[in-house]
């Protein structure tokens, strides 16, 4: 293992244009659980439950859809960076990362320190509105935690929406958590896919390449003349594109690879 990360810490150090694409299991070491594997929240509740408590004004939020939201808020409040994120913040300062291109929703990588994040799925911390389209950003441990216990405090039985939990425009629109529910578009992937091809280094980071069309990035990136990394700590997903594969955690892998960069560059 230790000569296959200075392996790549020499690509890394020797990169151009560095790009990471991260997925669920760069957060799945943070506590976020991964949506679809076993025991995810698509495994155990309706994915339109969401929509549709977000969505229908007269639809009130009980039962399963009440709870997957009170996971759901809980289990990203109680969340932070972890090794991995804050290997690409120092990647990044260092002057070598360029961008991180990004499935997840849960901001940590902004909070890590990385300044350039294309969200393709969007953000659970960000609120669209629904009649002006403005975008504006939600504060870990205020505005979501003060919905997080609303829901604790609502009676068994007792109806509400998520509608009249959340914050209102200037507006006056509603909003709505700006994240991609299923059937909807990615959001900023032609920035992302400009990313990936214009990139002579990419890291494939603990995703398994199933969602489309986030998963064709890595396939952009190889076509256009980059080498591929894969980190996974599940397997190897991207083994007909990849120049090096990692069956690893990310949070332990990359903070090595950071470490064997700066001893290069020194």
């Amino acid at each position: 293992m230790s000569d296959k990360i200075q392996e790549i810490a020499a690509i890394v150090a020797g990169a151009k244009r560095l790009v990471a694409f991260t997925g669920s299991g760069v957060s799945a070491e943070s506590g976020i659980p991964t949506f679809r594997d076993a025991g995810g929240l698509w495994d155990r509740y309706d994915p339109e439950l969401m929509r549709n408590a977000e969505y229908a004004a007269a639809m009130p939020l009980v039962g399963p859809a009440r709870e997957f939201l009170q996971e759901m808020l809980a289990t990203l409040e109680g969340s932070q960076p972890n090794p991995g994120h804050l290997a690409l913040a120092e990647l990044e300062r260092m002057g070598l990362l360029s961008s991180v291109l990004t499935q997840n929703i849960d901001n940590l990588h902004t909070e890590a320190g990385n300044t350039t994040v294309i969200e393709v799925h969007g953000n659970f911390y960000r609120l669209r509105c629904l009649s002006c389209d403005r975008k504006f950003k939600l504060k870990r441990g205020a505005e979501l935690s003060a919905m997080m216990q609303r829901l604790i405090e609502v009676a068994e039985g007792e109806t509400i929406r998520v509608a009249d939990m959340m914050p209102r425009c200037a507006c006056g629109g509603l909003t709505r958590f700006d994240v991609v529910h299923f059937g909807e578009p990615v959001q900023d992937f032609a920035r992302a896919e400009d990313e990936a091809r214009s990139c002579d280094v990419m890291l494939a980071l603990g995703t398994s390449g199933v969602v489309t069309p986030a998963a064709y990035l890595p396939g952009y990136a190889k076509r256009s003349g980059a080498r591929v990394i894969e980190i996974n700590a599940t397997g190897c997903y991207f083994a007909g594109i990849s120049n090096h594969s990692i069956v690893a955690k990310t949070g332990e892998t990359l903070p090595a690879i950071v470490a064997e960069v700066k001893k290069l560059l020194r």
